[in-house]
C-alpha cells in the first residue's frame, strides 16, 4: 500500500510545480476554495527501518522457476532475486523454508544490505533474524569503502558481523592479475558492529608493501569519522631535546557530551609522561549549558631534570549556573593554568600548541546580567616563569586581583536619544615583587622602578553620556565621560626619585573628564574597473577629543598600557588601556575610507584607509620611561587590502613618518589560492625606532603546493576533501625569519604523498624558545585511509601551523544505504 501512496504523492507534486510554473496553482486553488496540496512524509526512504515494523515487511521473489514441494517448502532456481526490506539476495538456487524462516542460497550468492555487499558460493540465512554464515565469501563495506575476503562470514544480526581468517583493506583494486594492495591488514577474527561503527580486530598484523610493520594483538577501528572509545593510533618522533619519543593514547567516549583521553608519552633522555585531557559540554534545555577542557601532564621523574617531579595543568570552563537569578543569568568562568617549575616553558614548548608561554594565569570569575546591569566578582593569579640561565631575561611579575568587583549600568536611546552607562570597578591588586627595589631606584630610566609598586586597593567609576545624530547619510556623536579613581597603597608611597614630593603618601585620587565628538559621512558612486561593475564609497571621518591635564605620572601602574598606533586606536580617547592612566588630549583626528563594493554580491573588492592627527598640544602623561608626546601632525597612518579575485587576497598598513622620512611600522600581507591544496601566504613586518634605526624585520612565509604542478600534471576529481589523486606529491612549509638577527624565529617543513588508499606524511619543526636554545624534532606519519594512522601527529602539526592548509583526507558525510542501492 505504501508503494501506490508514493506515487500518488510525486503525481500531486509534479502537479502542483507545473501548476506553480504556469500561474494557475493559486487561482485555481481560490476558485474552487480546495484547500492546498500538503507534503507527507514517507518511509520508504528511511536510512533503518523500525525494529517494530520488520517482521511485517513483505517479501519479494523473482526467479526462472518457482517449485513448491510443500506448503512449507519452496525452490528457487536460476537468476534467484530476493527483497525485504533493506535486504537484497541474489544467487542460482535458494531453497526456502517458511516455518524456519531459512533461505539456503547456493552458487553465486551475492547479498546487498543497507549498502554493504557480501559475495561467496554458499549462504545460509534466517531472513527474520538476519542470522546465518557465508562460506568463502568477498565483501565491501559502505561506509569506509573497506573490502576483503574470508574463510567465513557469520552474521549475528543486522547489525553484527564477524568475519574468520579475514583480510581487510581500502585499496581499489587495479588491473592486473598480479595486483596486491599496498597495504591489508589479515586477522584471526574481524568482528563488525555497524550500529556503532566499529570494527574490532583480533591476532592481526599490518603488512605494507609487503613487508608486516604493525602486529596488532587487538585493537578497535572507525568505520566512520565518528569519536570511538579505544586505542588511538601510537605517535614516533624525535627532537634534540627528549630524544625518541613514543606516545600511545587512549580515547574513552564517556557519552556524547564527554570524552577523556590518557596519553602516555615515552622520552629516551627524560622518562614516562602521562597526558590526561577531560571534554564536557553539558546542559540541555531547560537545563543551563556549560562547557569545559581540563589538560593534566605529569612526569614523576624527568632525567633532563635530576629526576624532578614535573606537572602542568590547564583547566577552562564556562557556561550559564542559573538563568533565572533575580531575573538574570549568572555565569561561572574558570581558567586556571598552573605549571611544577620555571623551566616547565622550555623543556614542554613543543608539547603544548599555545607555545612558549612564560606568563600563565588562573582566574575565577561569577558574573550576573539581565541585558542592562552587569555585576561580577573574580580573582586572577600569576604565575610568572623566569628564566634561570639567563638573568637578562627576566620578566617582571603582574600584579594578581585579588579579588576585582565590577558592575556596569548601560541604556540606549533613553529619551531623547540619549545613550548612557556607569561602569565601576574595585581590585585588590597584590603580589610578591622579587626586586631590589633601592637598587631600582638608583637608576632613574629603569622601568624596574615602576615594578616597586606596593600593593594597593583601586576604586574606578566610568560615567558616560553621548547622543548619536544618525541619518542615511552620515553620523555625529557629541559624548561626555568622566573617569575618577582612587588609590589606598599599602604603607605608602616609599621611594622618593619618581614619588618626588609624594613619598609616604598613602592615598590618592585623580577625576578626569574627557568631551569628543565622533562624526562621519558616507557618499556612494558607481564605478566600472577592470571589466567589472562595482559601487564606490567614500566615508570621510573625523574625531575631536578634549581632556584636560591631570598629574599621574607619579601613580604606580597596575594594568595601563599605551595602546597600538593602528585604526582602531586613532580614533579612541584615550592613549591608553587599563585605569592607571587617563591621556591629557587636545587633538582632532581627520580619516577617510574608499571601498569598492560588488553591487551584485556585496562583497568588499577593496578598501582604502588614511588617517592622520593633529596634537593641539603637548601630552604630558605617560608611561614609564616614554617621552612626552609633542604637538603637532602625528604620524600618516594608511591601509589598503585588495579582494578583487578569489585567487588573490592584499592586506597591508604602514605608520609614515613625513618630517623624518621614516617607516616606523610596516605590514603586508597576502594569499594566493587559486584552487584547492594550493595557497601561498605571506607577511612581511619592519618596525624601525624615531631615529629610523631597525627594530624588527620578520618575513612569514607559508604555502601549500601540488609538486605535480613542476611538471604540468592534471588534477583529478576525486571528489571534495579527497586530494587532487592519486600518485601526488605535496609540499607544506611555515617559516618566520628574523632578518635582523638573520635567525629563523620558526620553521616547519614538510612533504605529502598521497598514494589514494594511504598517506604519508614527514615534518621536520624548528621553534626559537630563548637565546641559544632551539627545539627541533622530525615526525613521520603514516596514514592507512579508513583504518588508521601510524607515526607522529604531523598531520596536527601543519594544522597547527600552517594558514588556510587542507588536509587531504577531510572527514565526510555518512553515505547512504541508497548511494549503493541495487
Amino acid at each position: 500500500m505504501q508503494l501506490p501512496d508514493f506515487h500518488r504523492q510525486i503525481y500531486a507534486l509534479s502537479w502542483l510545480v507545473m501548476s506553480v510554473l504556469s500561474g494557475n496553482a493559486v487561482a485555481q486553488s481560490q476558485v474552487s476554495g480546495t484547500p492546498p496540496l500538503v507534503l507527507r512524509s514517507s518511509s520508504l526512504l528511511e536510512e533503518a527501518f523500525p525494529q517494530a515494523s520488520r517482521k511485517e515487511l513483505p517479501t519479494f521473489l523473482q526467479s526462472d522457476s518457482l517449485n513448491e514441494r510443500t506448503n512449507q517448502q519452496t525452490l528457487l532456481n536460476g537468476q534467484v532475486v530476493l527483497r525485504r526490506g533493506e535486504l537484497l539476495l541474489k544467487a542460482d538456487k535458494v531453497d526456502y523454508n517458511q516455518v524456519s524462516d531459512l533461505a539456503k542460497a547456493r552458487g553465486n550468492v551475492y547479498i546487498n544490505l543497507s549498502g554493504n555487499v557480501y559475495q561467496g558460493p554458499a549462504l545460509d540465512l534466517n531472513l527474520d533474524a538476519f542470522e546465518g554464515f557465508f562460506t568463502q565469501p568477498n565483501y565491501k563495506l559502505l561506509k569506509n569503502s573497506a573490502y576483503g575476503s574470508a574463510d567465513r562470514i557469520d552474521f549475528i544480526d543486522e547489525a553484527h558481523t564477524v568475519m574468520h581468517n579475514a583480510n581487510f583493506t581500502t585499496c581499489q583494486r587495479k588491473p592486473g592479475p598480479d595486483w596486491v594492495p599496498d597495504w591489508f591488514f589479515k586477522g584471526d577474527k574481524i568482528s563488525i558492529d555497524t550500529d556503532r561503527n566499529t570494527g574490532l580486530v583480533e591476532g592481526a598484523s599490518v603488512r605494507f608493501k609487503g613487508v608486516p610493520i604493525l602486529p596488532v594483538p587487538e585493537m578497535e577501528f572507525p568505520l566512520n569519522d565518528e569519536r570511538k572509545s579505544g586505542l588511538l593510533p601510537p605517535n614516533i618522533g624525535v627532537d634534540n631535546i627528549g630524544g625518541l619519543e613514543y606516545t600511545q593514547p587512549y580515547y574513552w567516549n564517556l557519552a556524547p557530551n564527554r570524552d577523556i583521553t590518557f596519553t602516555p608519552t615515552y622520552w629516551s633522555k627524560r622518562g614516562v609522561n602521562l597526558s590526561t585531557e577531560l571534554r564536557y559540554l553539558e546542559g540541555m534545555p531547560p537545563l543551563p549549558p556549560f562547557q569545559g577542557v581540563m589538560r593534566f601532564d605529569y612526569m614523576e621523574k624527568d632525567s633532563l631534570r635530576d629526576d624532578a617531579r614535573r606537572w602542568g595543568m590547564n583547566y577552562a570552563h564556562t557556561g550559564l549556573i542559573n538563568p533565572f537569578v533575580a531575573g538574570g543569568g549568572l555565569t561561572l568562568n574558570l581558567n586556571v593554568n598552573r605549571v611544577s617549575d620555571d623551566n616547565y616553558w622550555k623543556d614542554f614548548s613543543l608539547s603544548n600548541s599555545a607555545g612558549a608561554q612564560r606568563l600563565l594565569s588562573s582566574d575565577a570569575g561569577l558574573t550576573w546580567t539581565d541585558g542592562f546591569v552587569t555585576t561580577g566578582i573574580r580573582a586572577q593569579k600569576w604565575q610568572t616563569l623566569q628564566d634561570l640561565a639567563n638573568t637578562s631575561n627576566r620578566i617582571t611579575p603582574p600584579f594578581d586581583r585579588l579579588p576585582q568587583l565590577t558592575a556596569r549600568l548601560q541604556r540606549y536611546n533613553l529619551a531623547g536619544g540619549f545613550d548612557f552607562s556607569v561602569d565601576g570597578d574595585f581590585t585588590r591588586f597584590s603580589s610578591a615583587r622579587d626586586i631590589d627595589c633601592t637598587t631600582a631606584s638608583a637608576n632613574s630610566s629603569s622601568k624596574l622602578f615602576y615594578n616597586c609598586a606596593p600593593n594597593a586597593d583601586r576604586a574606578v567609576s566610568l560615567v558616560q553620556l553621548s547622543r548619536p545624530f544618525v541619518t542615511p547619510y552620515g553620523y555625529v556623536t557629541p559624548k561626555m565621560q568622566v573617569h575618577s579613581r582612587s588609590y589606598q597603597f599599602d604603607g605608602g608611597l616609599k621611594n622618593t626619585l619618581f614619588y618626588d614630593g609624594h613619598q609616604g603618601q598613602t592615598s590618592a585620587s585623580v577625576t578626569t573628564p574627557t568631551f569628543s565628538l565622533d562624526a562621519g559621512m558616507a557618499f556612494e558612486r558607481s564605478q566600472r574597473l577592470f571589466s567589472r561593475n562595482w559601487t564606490q564609497t567614500l566615508e570621510p571621518r573625523i574625531f575631536y577629543v578634549n581632556t584636560p591635564y591631570r598629574d599621574q605620572n607619579y601613580l604606580p601602574n597596575y594594568d595601563s598600557g599605551s595602546n597600538a598606533f593602528n585604526f582602531a586606536s586613532i580614533f579612541t580617547e584615550n592613549a591608553f588601556g587599563g585605569n592607571d592612566r587617563i591621556s591629557d588630549s587636545k587633538l582632532l583626528t581627520v580619516g577617510a575610507t574608499s571601498r569598492f563594493i560588488d553591487p551584485e554580491t556585496g562583497a568588499e573588492g577593496a578598501r582604502f584607509g588614511l588617517a592622520q592627527r593633529l596634537r593641539m598640544q603637548e601630552q604630558k602623561v605617560v608611561m614609564p620611561d616614554d617621552p612626552t608626546a609633542k604637538a603637532g601632525l602625528s604620524d600618516i597612518l594608511a591601509g589598503a587590502s585588495l579582494n578583487l579575485s578569489r585567487a588573490w587576497a592584499v592586506d597591508s598598513t604602514v605608520q609614515y613618518n613625513p618630517h623624518t622620512d621614516n617607516y616606523l611600522r610596516r605590514v603586508v600581507g597576502g594569499h594566493y589560492n587559486p584552487g584547492s591544496y594550493r595557497v601561498i601566504n605571506a607577511a612581511w613586518r619592519t618596525e624601525n625606532d624615531e631615529s629610523s634605526n631597525v627594530v624588527s624585520k620578520q618575513l612569514d612565509l607559508g604555502w601549500q603546493w601540488p609538486l605535480h604542478d613542476l611538471w604540468r600534471g592534471v588534477d583529478s576529481d576525486d571528489g571534495q576533501g579527497r586530494g587532487l589523486g592519486e600518485g601526488r606529491w605535496y609540499s607544506v612549509a611555515r617559516m618566520n625569519y628574523d632578518l635582523v638577527t638573520k635567525s629563523a624565529i620558526q620553521s616547519i617543513v614538510g612533504f605529502e604523498y598521497d598514494a589514494g588508499c594511504w598517506l604519508s606524511r614527514t615534518v621536520i619543526e624548528r621553534l626559537q624558545i630563548a637565546d641559544g636554545l632551539a627545539r627541533q624534532r622530525i615526525l613521520f606519519q603514516l596514514e592507512f585511509v579508513g583504518f588508521s594512522r601510524a607515526g607522529f601527529n604531523a598531520l596536527g602539526s601543519l594544522r597547527t601551523n600552517v594558514p588556510r592548509y587542507q588536509p587531504l583526507r577531510q572527514p565526510t558525510m555518512n553515505p547512504s544505504r541508497f548511494g549503493n542501492y541495487d
